[in-house]
């Protein structure tokens, strides 16, 4: 944007360099032009000139700094995001950190012990659940939760589920305050094996 800032600047200033040139050259109250064939470069035509010149230098100075400002706040701003990039980044890695270094041992066990209850591994999850809330998120719904269907909340799994017709929430979703950022898989029924207790 700020590209064509300055582009649209420099159409500007190069457009009233024209017309001031042209002003010189051509004056409206010019008298009779076939006089003689009057001098073009006489003193006072000189000077005008001159002072165009003068003036040329000094939009040129002019646009030179800006251009500078302008390749100055672009670095500022590509900094600022690579900074709120690591910010980000750090962040969340440090309230991750638990489920992260914990992770790699977990699906070790898992793959070792089959057996292992996945109730013992639920608290590794902890951290994800409070990452969501220091977002700000919130849950749309309840795992295996039984709902009126809502287009605008749930994703059902079948395209004849109507508005209003009780489903079970297979997959949560979530919503940012009336925002929804990614809505609750739902279903007529629970997956095989499952009650709703």
């Amino acid at each position: 944007m700020l590209e064509q800032i300055n582009q649209f600047g420099f159409a500007i200033i190069l457009v009233i360099i024209v017309y001031i040139i042209l002003r010189v050259l051509f004056p409206e109250n010019n008298q009779d032009t076939s006089i003689n064939n009057q001098s073009v470069t006489s003193p006072d035509t000189e000077q005008k000139i001159k002072d165009l010149e003068l003036q040329c230098q000094r939009l040129r100075e002019e646009l030179k700094q800006q251009s500078q400002q302008c390749q100055r706040l672009r670095e500022e701003l590509k900094q600022q995001s690579q900074q709120l990039q690591s910010d980000f980044q750090q962040e969340t890695f440090t309230q991750l950190q638990t489920l992260l270094s914990n992770y790699p041992t977990v699906k070790k066990m898992a793959l070792a012990k089959p057996e292992l209850p996945a109730k013992n591994l639920v608290s590794l999850f902890t951290s994800l659940d409070n990452l969501i809330t220091s977002w700000g998120y919130t849950a749309i719904g309840e795992t295996w939760e039984q709902v009126n269907y809502n287009p605008q909340l749930h994703q059902a799994d079948s395209d004849d589920i109507q508005e209003g017709e009780l489903v079970y929430i297979r997959f949560i979703g979530y919503q940012d305050g009336d925002k929804v950022l990614y809505p609750a898989k739902v279903s007529r029924t629970l997956p095989p094996g499952f009650n709703n207790t």
